[in-house]
């Protein structure tokens, strides 16, 4: 051992080494390494026959002479290896490393060395480090490899000798897959990232090392790192199209980001999974034949995880979905005991939380079956604590107490702290719902003593409920005790939710106070929580989740608070500030109110900003009424009054007495108004129209149990609403005052010195708030007994923002008659007006630029004049002289002066047409005509031969003669009319809300004769039965300005039904979508509208049917209209009909619509019947006060009966009796056609069900036209027009737009032969063709039928961006989109678009939008894809194969390609003269043109040239086409009847013939006679002659598009 020591001294290195022997002579290096040669070679030689000594021996000399020698080192390290020194051997090594760290060998040697010492750790890195750096050596390695793993996990020999039987990669594999069973995450972590890095093609064990190594980090708790290698296993699968492992990755993907708690990821690969099953069932034909590895376990919980993380995620209705189908997959694969009893248990939490009580019920009785079945008591316990709850939210408290009493005690028997502390809360709820706060304290003082010591966030929620229960009480200090103490807890233990919770309740109690410090720290909460409930709300509103009503109530507390501390405070505008921006959520957080915003051309600024007293100020401003803004809340009334000009003019504020309830005593002398009403007679003359609500069901229930509950409410805690003897005795002294008087009191008296200012019949608007909502401020008398309708024109408006959108619908609607009005201007004097306006205008603000140059002949270069002779014809002239010096310039005449003065008032101050004759005979004195010089207009459009006729017709235009031309007329008409809808025809039973509602049994009797009644008043056709549709609404609606609608409707939830489409009725089944209109579809319409009526939503089982926030009319009024006329609650029907004649009677010669509704009230006033407020009272304006003329809008209606019915005629005989024909008639643009085949592709759709054979028929014929177009010889074969065509609705209007043309085929008319089209008209035949295929494929889903039917047609910006979304989708699955990105915002906000999308996958998650990838929703994106990209503009079918970044973007920026700056042509200077003639001023070789010019106009002249040949080409194109189709036709007709027969054929002929009687073939068509051929062909030539118009239409077109740039005069 000690010679062995020696060996590893570091020698000096040197080839020329004295000897070791004493006196030996010196030898040289050639000699040293010959003599090491030889020593290695003995060695080598030694080492092969077993001497591992000699071997030795000989290397060791051999490293005396070069003791860095690797060879000489790495072979006596492998001697000493076999000789069994593995300690030297070691050494060796480690020599060799320090010489070459990079030698697989040596690598591999030092493995051998440390798996003979046992050092199986180190020896494996060693042979990993070989291996990867000699991949070729990896069988031998991968056995080392694989022995020494077996010392990690237990290999057994068989199974060892079957890997070493594998090839390298696959062995690394298994041998990794041992060590992570064998849980040695690390070692097998390294051997498969060496194995990565192997080049192969074995996919399989790719993924299985890709999905090992991904398990072995998650099993480390490097997420991300895991998720990764998921990721990249996932990738490999799908494109091998590996189930197993697209399973096996997605499941544990979505565990990890669970565990990551990314919660919205985690239902991404969730849902990912539940598209590969879908995947599975066209494969494996239904779902009772997965595939092995798709266990029932597996799909039960997939449901599971997705249930309980939609919960997480507070999207409630996507948690119940799932609940549901996983009870079902429980009982299906019949699981039981604990797992069936949790399924039932989750899907009954559920249901409670989102209201459904009876679903709830059912299933936590199941939950409680189960758990007595399995004899499971915490499960027995939990069900009857569930149970409780429920029926505690039922108000059923006997059962509730019982079932939370029986879950305490069979919890006390197993002496479970925490569900003893769960039940004692329980309970505690429960006696504060019924309002038992002393039983309650007492039970949450149970649950503080039964809660573990440590367990402190159940602690701090006890003190928080404690000093709820104590606040219920009014022992506001207890109360304040207990939220001081949850708040200090919240604050120790970080939890914040608690926290917010405190604050929020200590603020509230603090407000009360007359301590300043306390009011100023109730202040500082409110400040802090309102932004934190705001943000709530809307982050639960953007992520379209359940937003819990307490966050609704504790943010309007919240705003109250925050007033009546700001009131204490002495600051009266930002206390008007905050009431405000509670006010106007009302609207701000409807769904589609961004959209509409987005679409107006007025927006109000950001949603959720606080307005500034300067803007409040601005809005009033602009109207004239005075404003009366009133909050309220159970200890203040407060009262601003804000007038025009001055803005706030008062502030006032009431305090309550003592502990009195302020909104308590406004809602019983409300009350007062509604004694004379007999309910139960109200039954009968009171017509129901009100639609059930969501929650109507569990309303009843409710009603019932209270009224069957036999506890005792006087002996329980007294209320606030007993007042103390002081307050008793000011009410004794009111007693004998009036309702109405005690209202005045309170709401009016405290202004009444600002009020009495008013001028009477001054406009007065009201603000009301919370109960004040019901109240009709009108029946309030002041001293002098006046009611306050009689003095004061009164509407109602919910909030200031309410205020700002009428003021914008007014002055819009003010504009559209101005515009109307001026149209009206520049139709009158022939039409020839704007024509002279607009060129003598011109001429006289700019001279200097519009007039013609003037060249001498010495400026121009005769070579570049295109006719040199007008350079001397010109040069002969005397030139008109320059004004001496000192002398003035020639002043302007008469002519030019008016024109000049015309310029500023042209839009508002018609001239008489002598003053135009006279301006244009001054023009023509002063201009000098010469050659060269443009004609005038005036002499162009011969203005000075016209004579007026009428001076003025009934719509505001006149009537011109000239003895010239045929001077133009126009009749403009107003655009007003009304429209009277409702009592629609429904069928026997509908769904609604998930329930039966039958109001097919019951016809609106009342209804029908109020709609025929007012249509009558307003002479005018009504909308009933099955005419009123939800089309014909929306269509109808938005034309209208005076709106009266009689359906049911409910004014909670913001609904109107129509009768649905009988066409979209799917197997006799009515979607929901086709009948009722929500407050979201509303919204997105555009009215015009002055009035709308809303006779909707009454019925005698609701009192008080309005609520807070006048929803309903609301959103009419922000869709446009100006003022809505509603009644606050039920009256009979007798009633209405009597309001409602005497209302528009007022409105029939001009009246304000308060005025008329004045009168109306009067009117059943004097009805002794009636003289109860409660009957005339109820009826209020919401808006503004508006003026309406019914006769004017009659006579308007009137004029445009006229208009449609010349139209018509002038559309049957084809010319216009009252004006010449137009030279050039306005060709449809493309974006019009685009527009027109929406509508038909939408016709087309909706029809498809009753009509299935038009689409495929419509499809061949397509597919043929484009056939013929490209192979000319197709044409000679015929096509005959089938009968499902020409009676379905859709297909001959499609066929008309795209040119096709029809011709008789003999005798019958119903078959036509098919005239195709002769060209692809603006390229629309391929795009039909392919959003054709895309309808059949759509029609089979009736949902998505139902959306797309809704939708089209859309605007070309929603197509552009429904395009871009699609593609991505399609071809890039990896680009998670979100709802908040600017390209999917504007669709996910359009109530329209999003029920299209969710209707073929897509759903939101959170922020994220997801597309439910199965292979239907895959399909139907397709189709939609291919359905938009046909009727877009301005996107490229490319996006249908292929994702192209090039090609995604707004339509606006494919527009942006403007006419460029085209320079002027005075020499020609073109117009654009009435019947869009196009005119040249000037003959193109008349007049003397620069250099620039000339060019200019010799690239017009050939483009010009151009355009010739092309229309030449087509005129050619097509006669021979006609000619072909008619050869063809003719043809066909020959071979029946003209062709001579050479040999008698065998026929049938009709019975009963005789000698004497011809004989008739059966099959024989009759002969037409000589007048029916010559119109057959009369008809073949007009087709030839309407498709040479076309083309010639075509051609003029593209010659005005040429000229237009450079028309620069008009």
């Amino acid at each position: 051992m000690e010679r062995t020591g020696l060996y590893n001294i570091s020698l000096p290195h040197s080839f020329s080494l004295p000897s070791l022997a004493e006196g030996s002579e010196p030898i040289s290096e050639a000699e040293e390494f010959k003599e090491m040669k030889s020593l290695r070679e003995q060695g080598d030689k030694a080492l092969k026959l077993g001497n591992y000594i000699d071997a030795i021996n000989c290397y060791n000399e051999a490293l005396e002479i070069d003791d860095k020698n690797k060879e000489v080192l790495l072979a006596r390290a492998t001697a000493q290896l076999k000789l069994g020194d593995y300690i030297t051997a070691e050494k060796d090594v480690i020599i060799l490393l320090a010489v070459d760290p990079n030698s697989p060998e040596i690598h591999r040697l030092r493995g051998l060395v440390l798996m003979k010492l046992q050092q199986y750790k180190e020896a494996l890195t060693a042979f990993l480090t070989a291996l990867d750096l000699n991949p070729d050596n990896g069988d031998e390695l991968t056995d080392f490899i694989a022995e020494v793993s077996a010392k990690f996990c237990n290999i057994s020999e068989d199974y060892m000798q079957t890997i070493k039987d594998m090839d390298a990669y696959k062995k690394m594999s298994e041998v990794g897959v041992c060590l992570f069973q064998a849980k040695k995450y690390k070692l097998c972590i390294k051997i498969l990232e060496v194995a990565q890095r192997f080049q192969t093609n074995q996919k399989g064990i790719t993924m299985r090392i890709y999905l090992t190594l991904a398990n072995a980090y998650s099993a480390q708790g490097n997420n991300d790192e895991a998720i990764g290698l998921y990721e990249e296993c996932l990738s490999m699968a799908i494109a091998t199209h590996d189930q197993i492992y697209q399973t096996k990755a997605l499941v544990s993907i979505a565990t990890l980001h669970l565990e990551n708690k990314d919660i919205h990821q985690a239902i991404i690969y969730y849902e990912r999974l539940l598209y590969l099953e879908a995947e599975f069932i066209p494969e494996e034909g239904s779902t009772d034949n997965l595939p092995d590895f798709w266990t029932k376990e597996l799909q039960c919980g997939i449901h599971l995880n997705l249930s309980i993380a939609y919960k997480s995620i507070a999207d409630m209705h996507s948690a119940i979905r799932h609940a549901k189908l996983y009870v079902e997959l429980v009982e299906k694969y019949n699981f039981q005991g604990k797992l069936k009893a949790e399924s039932y248990h989750n899907t009954g939490m559920l249901n409670e939380i989102l209201g459904n009580y009876k679903e709830a019920l059912e299933n936590y009785s199941k939950y409680l079956q189960e758990s007595k079945r399995s004899g499971d008591k915490k499960g027995m316990a939990q069900a009857y604590g569930c149970l409780g709850s429920v029926y505690a939210a039922l108000k059923n408290w006997k059962l509730s107490i019982i079932y939370h009493e029986q879950n305490i005690a069979i919890v006390t028997r197993f002496d479970d702290k925490r569900m003893l502390t769960i039940a004692n809360e329980m309970l505690a709820d429960t006696y504060m719902l019924q309002n038992n706060f002393e039983k309650a304290v007492s039970y949450y003082e149970e649950m503080l003593n039964s809660c573990a010591r440590s367990d402190y966030r159940v602690k701090a929620v006890g003190f928080c409920k404690l000093g709820k229960a104590y606040r219920s009480m009014n022992k506001n200090q207890y109360s304040l005790y207990f939220f001081e103490q949850s708040s200090d807890m919240a604050d120790d233990f970080d939890f914040p939710d608690i926290k917010t919770l405190s604050e929020f309740n200590i603020a509230c109690i603090q407000q009360d106070s007359t301590q300043m410090l306390e009011i100023e720290q109730a202040h500082k909460y409110f400040v802090k929580l309102i932004p934190f409930f705001e943000s709530k709300i809307r982050e639960h509103t953007d992520e379209g989740s359940h937003c819990p009503e307490e966050y609704h109530l504790q943010l309007r507390e919240c705003y109250d608070g925050i007033q009546n501390v700001l009131t204490k405070l002495g600051n009266k505008e930002d206390c008007l500030m905050y009431a405000e921006a509670y006010r106007k959520r009302h609207l701000t957080q409807m769904h589609n109110y961004q959209a509409a915003i987005m679409r107006t051309s007025h927006p109000t600024g950001p949603l959720w900003d606080m307005w500034t007293m300067d803007k409040i100020n601005r809005v009033v401003s602009q109207q004239n009424a005075t404003v009366l803004y009133f909050s309220l809340f159970k200890s203040a009334l407060l009262l601003w009054v804000l007038q025009p000009t001055i803005g706030l003019v008062r502030f006032y504020a009431k305090k309550a007495l003592g502990d009195s309830d302020l909104i308590q005593e406004i809602q019983s002398l409300l009350e007062e108004f509604r004694k004379d009403c007999d309910w139960k007679k109200m039954q009968t003359e009171c017509e129901n129209r009100a639609l059930p609500l969501r929650q109507q069901e569990v309303e009843m229930v409710r009603q019932k149990y209270q009224s069957l509950s036999s506890t005792h409410q006087a002996e329980l805690q007294p209320s606030s609403r007993i007042p103390d003897s002081m307050i008793q005795v000011a009410f004794d002294e009111k007693a004998k005052q009036s309702a109405s008087r005690k209202l005045y009191n309170l709401l009016f008296s405290p202004v009444e010195d600002i009020l009495s200012k008013l001028e009477a019949n001054s406009n007065v608007i009201i603000i009301p708030d919370k109960v004040l909502h019901h109240c009709p401020f009108g029946i309030l008398r002041d001293w002098m007994n006046r009611y306050a309708f009689e003095r004061f024109n009164i509407t109602y408006l919910p909030s200031l923002l309410l205020l700002e959108k009428v003021i914008m619908n007014e002055f819009s609607y003010l504009h559209a008659q101005d515009e109307c009005e001026f149209e009206r201007m520049q139709c009158r004097h022939g039409g020839v007006w704007k024509y002279l306006t607009n060129n003598i205008i011109s001429r006289c603000l700019s001279p200097g630029n519009d007039s013609v140059p003037l060249h001498s002949p010495a400026q121009i270069n005769p070579r570049s004049v295109s006719n040199p002779r007008l350079l001397t014809s010109l040069g002969s002239r005397t030139p008109v002289p320059p004004p001496k010096p000192g002398m003035l310039e020639r002043e302007s005449t008469k002519y030019e002066e008016d024109m000049c003065h015309s310029a500023r008032r042209a839009r508002t101050h018609p001239k008489p047409m002598s003053d135009i004759a006279e301006t244009t005979r001054s023009s023509i004195e002063v201009e000098n005509p010469h050659l060269g010089s443009p004609t005038p207009i005036d002499k162009m459009l011969s203005v000075g031969t016209y004579s007026t006729l009428t001076t003025k017709t009934s719509t505001g235009t006149d009537i011109t003669s000239s003895n010239l031309v045929i001077t133009q007329f126009k009749q403009v008409s107003g655009k007003d009319r009304c429209l009277v809808i409702g009592s629609p025809q429904l069928p026997g039973s509908l769904r609604l809300h998930d329930s039966t509602w039958k109001p097919g049994l019951v016809e609106l009797a009342a209804a029908k004769r109020e709609i025929l009644a007012v249509a009558d008043y307003m002479e005018e056709v009504p909308l009933m039965g099955p005419d009123a549709t939800k089309e014909n609404f929306f269509f109808e609606v938005q034309q209208a300005t005076v709106i009266h609608i009689a359906t049911y409707g409910c004014w909670q939830e913001g609904l109107l039904c129509m009768a649905p489409n009988p066409v979209q009725a799917w197997n006799g089944f009515t979607l929901e979508p086709s009948y009722l209109i929500t407050s979201d579809e509303i919204l997105s319409l555009h009215l015009i509208a002055q009035l709308v009526v809303l006779s909707v939503g009454h019925g005698p089982g609701r009192k008080t049917p309005l609520q807070a926030g006048y929803q309903l009319p609301s959103v009419f009024l922000s869709a446009g209209a100006q003022c809505v006329l509603v009644c606050l609650w039920p009256l009979p029907n007798l009633i209405m009909e009597k309001f409602y004649y005497h209302f528009y009677m007022a409105l029939q010669n001009g009246s304000k619509a308060t005025a008329a509704a004045s009168a109306a009230i009067k009117a059943l006033k004097e009805d002794n019947r009636y003289s109860s407020p409660f009957y005339w009272s109820a009826f209020v304006l919401i808006g503004k006060d508006v003026y309406i003329d019914l006769c004017q809008v009659r006579h308007a209606m009137l004029d445009q009966t006229i208009n449609r019915s010349e139209a018509k005629v002038q559309e049957e005989i084809g010319r216009d009796y009252l004006n010449p024909k137009v030279i050039l008639p306005q060709v449809p643009k493309k974006e019009e056609n685009l527009k027109q085949l929406q509508l038909i592709l939408g016709l087309l759709l909706q029809h498809h069900k009753r009509q299935s054979k038009v689409l495929p028929e419509l499809i061949d014929l397509l597919d043929s036209a484009l056939k013929r177009l490209h192979t000319e010889e197709n044409n000679k074969q015929t096509t005959i027009l089938s009968e499902n065509i020409t009676k379905g609705a859709g297909g001959l209007d499609l066929l008309k737009l795209l040119g096709f043309h029809f011709q008789a085929s003999g005798i019958n008319l119903t078959n036509p032969y098919v005239v195709y089209p002769h060209w692809n008209k603006d390229g629309l035949l391929i795009p039909t063709y392919d959003a054709l295929r895309a309808l059949l494929e759509i029609s089979a889903h009736p949902l998505c039928v139902q959306t797309i039917c809704d939708l089209l047609p859309t605007s070309q910006d929603n197509i552009s961006l429904a395009v871009d979304m699609l593609s991505l989708t399609k071809h890039a699955s990896e680009v998670q989109l979100k709802v908040t990105d600017l390209s999917v915002r504007p669709l996910w906000a359009n109530i329209k678009i999003k029920k299209v999308l969710t209707s073929i996958g897509f759903h939101q998650i959170g922020l994220l939008l997801n597309f439910n990838r199965t292979p239907v929703n895959r399909q139907l994106l397709t189709d939609l894809l291919q359905l938009l990209l046909a009727v877009s503009e301005y996107k490229s079918q490319v996006l249908l194969y292929r994702l192209d970044v090039n090609l995604l973007g707004s339509a606006h920026q494919s527009m942006t390609s403007a006419y460029p700056e085209y320079p002027k042509l005075p020499s020609l200077t073109p117009l654009i003269l009435p019947r869009n003639q196009l005119r040249m001023s000037t003959p193109w070789v008349s007049m003397v043109e620069t250099t620039d010019e000339m060019n200019e106009k010799i690239k017009l002249a050939r483009s010009h040239s151009d355009l010739e040949e092309e229309f030449k080409s087509q005129l050619s194109r097509t006669k021979t086409w006609h000619q072909m189709t008619v050869v063809a036709q003719a043809n066909e007709t020959l071979s029946k009847v003209g062709r001579p027969q050479t040999t008698p054929n065998k026929i049938k002929v009709i019975s009963g013939s005789t000698a004497s009687m011809q004989r008739m073939k059966i099959e024989q068509e009759p002969l037409m006679a000589i007048p029916e051929v010559d119109q057959r062909r009369d008809y073949a030539n007009y087709v030839l002659q309407q498709r040479v118009e076309n083309i010639g239409l075509q051609h003029k077109n593209d010659l005005l598009k040429l000229y237009l740039p450079y028309i620069h005069s008009s």
